[in-house]
């Protein structure tokens, strides 16, 4: 119970600074769950991997045996004793297919995102909080390291990260040790105390169902936030391509903005020349921008939590490089204006 106690701890602390409010103390526990999902995550990942313990040391062996036979030392070769070389290749490739591969293994434990797939394939975590806890965590990245806060929406991506760490939780399985004493404070209240129902295998799905119900998540609310700091962004956007085109020095027509952010390095035509600009195939166009914004008007028909978010990382994904791009056309539009 130690183990579950560690994340449990941070729960309640994230309760609490979700109840603070202030964009500090939501930035703080945006991180704390996120350590808190990797937490869980690592340990169910390193679960499934000790299921497969057994074949995987067998096919340690038999591959260091093949590595003796083909080895310039006669020592070596004279030792690798055992099945034939066809009886051992045969063996090696029917154990590669029951286990992880090393290298599958090692991004397993190194990276966030390959734990997710590989929870999702083995079915301990639902495919469709996959995107979710992606892309919290490409915010908590950004926060935590770049010191890039996205205030207008921090509480609402809080409050999704609370509700899918929830979710995380009660899939938990963190087992009960012989000698791990009785319950600290943060987890004996999560203990059902009624006579014959007393059951340490139940507390951590008692405490996500908990956890969840008392910090709580208003769809329609976090639905409007999202969606109305979405279409404001795609407004600027917009804004912003029409900006650099009123303020071109070679003249512009409609479509050239988008397509001047997408000129790849180097191609000198493309800035001095319209024609030849315009001659050129970019991937996106403003056919897309009008798609994202019916995309994102969209989202407030959503009911399912999991798809208003994964909708939300999809179209930050598909329109945040340009969005950067306009943005800096924008401010050396302004610049050189103000050096006037």
């Amino acid at each position: 119970m130690k183990r579950l106690e560690l994340v449990v701890v941070q729960f309640e602390e994230v309760k609490r600074l979700i109840e603070v409010g202030r964009v500090p103390q939501l930035r703080l526990a945006h991180i704390l769950l996120d350590s808190a999902v990797e937490l869980i995550m690592h340990r169910m990942a390193e679960a499934e991997l000790d299921g497969e313990r057994y074949h995987f040391d067998q096919l340690e062996n038999l591959r260091r045996i093949e590595a003796m036979r083909k080895s310039d030392n006669p020592l070596h070769r004279r030792f690798a004793t055992g099945p034939s070389d066809d009886q051992l290749s045969s063996e090696i490739k029917k154990l590669e297919a029951m286990v992880t591969s090393k290298r599958k293994r090692k991004k397993i434990n190194d990276n966030f995102g390959d734990k997710i797939d590989f929870l999702v394939e083995r079915t301990r975590l639902p495919g469709s909080i996959a995107p979710v806890l992606k892309k919290l965590h490409d915010y908590r990245n950004e926060t935590y390291h770049r010191d890039q806060h996205r205030v207008e929406v921090i509480r609402p991506a809080v409050l999704i990260y609370f509700d899918a760490a929830c979710t995380v939780l009660d899939l938990y399985e963190p087992g009960v040790l012989i000698g791990d004493g009785a319950l600290g404070p943060e987890l004996a209240r999560f203990q059902d105390t009624r006579p014959g129902h007393h059951d340490p295998f139940e507390v951590s799905h008692r405490a996500a169902n908990q956890l969840r119900a008392e910090v709580g998540l208003d769809l329609a609310a976090v639905r409007t936030a999202l969606v109305d700091h979405l279409l404001g962004r795609l407004d600027d956007l917009e804004s912003g391509l029409a900006y650099v085109e009123e303020n071109s020095v070679n003249g512009a027509a409609p479509g050239d903005a988008i397509r001047i952010m997408q000129i790849e390095d180097g191609d000198i035509e493309a800035i001095f020349d319209n024609e030849v600009l315009r001659s050129r195939k970019y991937p996106l166009t403003m056919t897309d921008v009008k798609s994202w914004i019916e995309r994102a008007t969209a989202m407030e028909d959503m009911d399912d939590k999991h798809t208003l978010f994964a909708e939300l990382a999809a179209l930050e994904d598909e329109f945040e490089d340009l969005e950067s791009k306009v943005r800096e056309a924008v401010w050396r539009i302004d610049e050189a204006a103000n050096m006037r």
